[in-house]
């Protein structure tokens, strides 16, 4: 795999931890809408696998006491503003 970007604001210090769900939805839902300005998007960096030919988010998520290294489909249907 490739970093190829970022999501993150780079003028942006302490990014929100809110999440954006018109819908219901929750973060590890297949159809959750992907807003860059919320978590966990706004932490992302966007890679490519050049196996599959598919563009992924991954971030790392720190939570009490673990740290969980995730990834999500890059699906430029569930991107909103």
């Amino acid at each position: 795999m490739t970093a190829i970007g970022t999501l993150r604001d780079p003028a942006t210090e302490e990014p929100t931890l809110e999440e954006c769900h018109p819908q219901g939805t929750r973060y590890d839902s297949p159809n959750a809408p992907i807003a860059p300005a919320f978590f966990p998007y706004n932490q992302c960096d966007v890679w490519h696998c050049k196996r599959c030919e598919r563009h992924l988010l991954r971030y790392t998520e720190f939570g009490g006491y673990n740290v969980d290294p995730r990834v999500r489909l890059l699906d430029a249907n569930n991107i909103i503003d």
